[in-house]
């Protein structure tokens, strides 16, 4: 009996000790707390966190999969990953590779499930308090923002027991309770030849854009990498634009006006860094440009696949160049329209009056306006002066030359800033040729600034763009005219000008004496040689006559 009675104290001691054990292990859950909440550094305002319960912990079971992604653990599916399925059996050091990450990555967007929380940041960072619910999350980051993408990662948060026991080994938490965003930046930048921005009717532009391809993750399927260049009708694409990329290009789209590069998925899916691309194509500015003041816009944009969860989702950046042509004599169109008057050709008479009944010209001045003078427009003096230089250009709309007309006004469209001279080729019949080279010099001010444009589909882009704030139109050493003004095509929106001084160009009443050197002495030589000549005939005949 008294055997028996310690075989049983014995048995009952075994019996405490192992519950002992046992409740070390599996602690009661009232005595459960969360870990510390899961944070997530790195993230912008505006970008938006969506969070997926991969994996659970319960007291009994240990590691759970969530129903909604069972694909993970199931072998022969799509998803199946040996480590995810270690954590599940408790196996510790368990450590998630990228092909894990793509495969959870790839569950979660085919299950269509809503996110444990879903949330746009207002400040940075994120965090998220696991409560009742522990265990391992995917974070899923859609930028707010242009010209970033994020990669997808893990956190995990545990329970832990109180006193000094845990429900998880240390070694099952994966990435811990806090993580980086892993943020790939994404720049385009479109340059032109010309950095002073203007341009003349005819004249050959060169552009090249450069950017580089971000190292998508594996969870990023079917990368998508498109860009997008549109020119304005007044630039006419020369040939096909020249591609140079490690990663594969195809031009998948072309017109006289704008192209589009599509870049290969696979390729871009294979990179593990970042790859640069520059593509580079000229322009010719054609008659099309040929207004008043005018502003031709050249936009490049590039769509890139921005979120893990969506494939048709793209984000998207942009970039900007501009350039101008000038017009002497032109309409400024717009809210405050009104007509330039750099240049008036008038006609006087020998003593410097006018003409003719002056009439009133748009500014409120009188001028005896002249119509029907012809001038030609060179790049040198040198030209001008002698009339030699080929003129400046020639097209449909400017023949190279310039007739006086609608009041004495010189209209000359399509020019670039700068230097110029103007001679009279031709005077109206009746009166003297002016043989003055006038020099006319045109200065723009424009200025790179910061644009903030919000496009079609909402998405908000910024980038630097030149913008003409204003110029200046010099005639012979004179500020004819300047112009302050917020240009949008071939219109100015708002103009304000300074005094402006017009130019009078004026022609005599009289005949035009011949040129020194022209043909008009020829012809005086000739006469003058003939009549010597005959004068000398018929002094030897009298004399022969005389003789007789």
């Amino acid at each position: 009996m008294i055997r028996l009675k310690k075989m049983l104290a014995l048995a009952i001691a075994m019996i405490m000790v192992i519950c002992t054990m046992n409740m070390g292990v599996f602690a009661a859950s009232g005595d459960l707390t969360p870990d510390q909440t899961i944070t997530i550094t790195g993230l912008d305002e505006g970008d938006t966190v969506r969070l997926y319960n991969i994996l659970s912990w319960t007291g009994s079971t240990g590691w759970t999969i969530n129903p909604d992604y069972v694909g993970i653990v199931t072998e022969g599916t799509n998803y199946y990953t040996t480590h995810v399925k270690d954590l599940v059996d408790n196996k510790p050091g368990v450590e998630l590779t990228k092909g894990d990450l793509e495969n959870i990555t790839k569950c979660v967007k085919d299950a269509g499930k809503k996110p444990a929380q879903e949330k746009t940041l207002k400040t940075s960072p994120y965090t998220f308090d696991t409560k009742d619910a522990p265990g391992m999350y995917l974070a899923l980051i859609a930028p707010g923002k242009s010209g970033v993408i994020y990669n997808p990662i893990i956190v995990s948060a545990d329970f832990s027991a109180a006193p000094n026991t845990s429900e998880i080994d240390a070694s099952h938490k994966n990435m811990g309770t806090s993580a980086v965003a892993k943020k790939e930046t994404i720049t385009v930048e479109k340059e032109i030849s010309n950095t002073d921005y203007t341009h003349n009717v005819g004249d050959t532009v060169s552009f090249t854009i450069t950017g580089q391809i971000p190292a998508y993750s594996n969870s990023y399927v079917d990368p998508k990498f498109i860009v997008t260049d549109t020119l304005t009708k007044g630039l006419t694409l020369d040939g096909n634009p020249i591609v140079t990329c490690d990663v594969k290009s195809y031009i998948t789209e072309k017109t006289a006006h704008s192209f589009k590069v599509e870049f290969d998925s696979h390729d871009i899916a294979a990179l593990t860094t970042y790859a640069g691309y520059t593509i580079t194509y000229n322009a010719t500015i054609t008659n099309q440009a040929l207004h008043n003041v005018n502003e031709d816009e050249n936009d490049v944009v590039v769509e890139y696949s921005n979120d893990p969860k969506e494939d048709n989702d793209k984000g998207k950046i942009k970039d900007k160049t501009k350039h101008y042509t000038f017009t002497i004599d032109g309409e400024l169109l717009g809210k405050t329209g009104f007509r330039e008057l750099e240049l008036i050709k008038v006609g006087l008479n020998a003593d410097g009056t006018p003409a003719f009944d002056p009439i009133q010209v748009s500014n409120g001045t009188k001028v005896a306006a002249l119509d029907g003078a012809e001038f030609g427009l060179y790049t040198t003096y040198d030209g001008a002066d002698k009339e030699t230089e080929a003129l400046l250009y020639k097209n449909k709309e400017f023949t190279g030359k310039i007739t006086t007309e609608n009041g004495g006004l010189l209209v000359i469209r399509g020019l670039d800033a700068g230097e110029y001279y103007l001679k009279e080729l031709k005077a109206p019949k009746g009166y003297v040729r002016d043989t003055k080279v006038h020099t006319i010099n045109i200065d723009a001010d424009i200025r790179n600034e910061d644009t903030t444009e919000t496009l079609k589909d909402g998405t908000v882009v910024t980038y630097k763009t030149p913008v003409l704030h204003g110029y200046t139109i010099t005639i012979d050493g004179v500020d004819t005219a300047k112009y302050s003004a917020t240009i949008s095509g071939s219109e100015i929106l708002e103009s304000v000008t300074g005094e402006v001084e017009t130019s009078e160009l004026a022609n005599t009443k009289g005949v035009e004496l011949p040129a020194t050197g022209g043909m008009g002495t020829t012809i005086f030589y000739v006469i003058g040689t003939i009549l010597v000549l005959g004068a000398g005939i018929l002094l030897v005949t009298r004399r022969r006559m005389g003789a007789n």
